[in-house]
């Protein structure tokens, strides 16, 4: 008898990036799936192209609005009056209080939320409060709380104790693992990162240091500012790769980028091909669920430097995939990076076990296979053990 999975997230985006590959591996399966979230029309359709399960669009909204949410609510609740699912899994922030408020008020037999990050985490007084209040009621409206990492569980459980009993972390963490096929040094022809590497006008005798993602506070675009101010002068080179969040980061990107030694890709479908570029991944983020980006520089054997925060814990091996720093300690980064550039064929081979790491721990299959197994079993009177 095929399984009825209902997975409730805010937009469709987050199914088209997260659940990438995965809607496919679990349909093949044979689980039946049910896709509620709101989003925009081309997300919407290229989620149902995929053809991997019902896609309900229920109008979910990122931005807080107390009409729009008390909208989706009621779609919700009126959906699942007269829709059973054997599971019902809620992920993203506002699916989560909203899917999991429903479905408990409906009666779904076995809810799950899933916790990938937290969006206050560096928020202060009120508003962290208001914050964690939503998540104390996601906790209470469901039977079971998975977490995407193991150092998120901790501080989650620690604030709200109540997820205790009913958290855990699947393998070894990670929503959705690493395309070891994709990310992988043979993937990236010589010929198409020589020519990354003349377009950014970089000799090969050049440092490559690689920062990739949203360009932002977050994401620690102070600190890479200081580190290529301290290293200015130096062999080593900042290729930057994403889209400023907002005004004052493009400004502020633009006076980095006017220094010969940084560099800066708004967008590429072709990740790996830069990572085969790189000495280096720089990871200065100040908050992750997990930092996915970290364990893709693994599977290209291009080792990180991050800061020792939550999320970047369970995808950083200190000494084995890359070094993790005190959270704001610049002056730790730089001085890790000094070493690097003086000596590379010495960080070459002090991590060149990366990518067998990554492999062992998140190829996508590996994770896949465990999340469906879990699938398989949760709310069908087959104990589960919990970490």
């Amino acid at each position: 008898m095929r399984r009825r999975l209902c997975f409730v997230v805010t937009d469709a985006l987050s199914f088209n990036v997260l659940y990438r590959g995965q809607l496919e591996y679990l349909h093949s399966e044979g689980f039946d799936l049910t896709l509620i979230c709101g989003g925009s029309d081309d997300q919407l359709d290229s989620l149902r192209a995929r053809n991997v399960g019902r896609v309900v669009d229920l109008g979910l909204v990122r931005a807080p609005s107390l009409w729009a949410d008390g909208v989706s609510l009621l779609r919700l609740l009126w959906h699942f009056c007269f829709h059973r699912y054997d599971l019902v899994l809620t992920s993203t922030p506002k699916a989560l209080l909203l899917g999991s408020l429903a479905a408990c008020l409906t009666l779904q037999s076995r809810r799950v939320a899933f916790f990938r990050g937290r969006v206050y985490e560096n928020f202060r007084g009120m508003r962290r409060k208001v914050f964690r209040l939503f998540d104390r009621v996601s906790v209470a409206c469901v039977h079971e709380v998975l977490f995407v990492s193991r150092s998120l569980m901790s501080e989650f459980v620690a604030e709200i104790p109540a997820a205790g009993p009913k958290g855990r972390v699947l393998g070894n963490g990670s929503g959705n693992g690493v395309d070891t096929l994709a990310f992988t040094p043979d993937a990236a022809p010589v010929a198409r990162v020589e020519a990354i590497r003349q377009e950014l006008n970089l000799s090969a005798s050049d440092f490559v240091m690689l920062v990739v993602g949203r360009i932002c506070s977050d994401k620690g675009l102070n600190e890479i500012a200081q580190v290529a101010e301290r290293l200015a002068g130096s062999a080593a080179r900042l290729v930057l790769v994403g889209p400023p969040e907002g005004e004052s980061e493009t400004a502020q990107l633009g006076q980095l980028v006017s220094s010969r030694m940084v560099r800066h890709v708004p967008f590429t479908p072709d990740v790996a091909s830069y990572f085969a570029l790189a000495d280096v991944h720089l990871f200065l983020s100040h908050r992750e669920g997990f930092g996915n980006v970290a364990i893709e520089a693994a599977a290209m054997g291009v080792p990180t430097i991050a800061f020792d925060v939550v999320g970047v814990r369970d995808s950083v091996e200190h000494g084995v995939s890359g070094i993790r720093v005190p959270f704001g300690d610049v002056e730790a980064v730089v001085a890790v990076l000094q070493e690097m550039v003086e000596n590379p064929e010495r960080t070459r081979l002090r991590f060149a076990g990366a990518r067998q790491w990554a492999i062992d721990r998140f190829a996508r299959e590996r994770v896949w296979t465990t999340y469906a197994d879990y699938y398989r079993k949760v709310g069908v009177g087959v104990e589960v053990e919990h970490d």
